[in-house]
């Protein structure tokens, strides 16, 4: 389990970052700094929070076959 700050983690925890920062925003740790310290705090507790496991639903860019008409 990750610690931040005295914020137990669970384990195995993956949500995308604008769920964690809609969860965790109020919390005193977090609502105590300043909104531009607070953005960068909540995105280091975010990625101790999921040691990099993300499920994300990105899809894989294809390729097109685009060319330019000459005349």
């Amino acid at each position: 389990m990750a610690n931040y700050k005295g914020i137990e983690f669970a384990k195995g925890y993956n949500r995308p970052f604008a769920d964690f920062k809609q969860e965790f925003k109020d919390v005193k740790v977090f609502r105590d700094m300043y909104p531009d310290t607070r953005e960068k705090e909540l995105k280091k507790a975010w990625k101790l929070a999921t040691n990099g496991n993300i499920n994300t639903t990105v899809k894989k860019s294809r390729k097109t076959n685009s060319r330019k008409d000459s005349k």
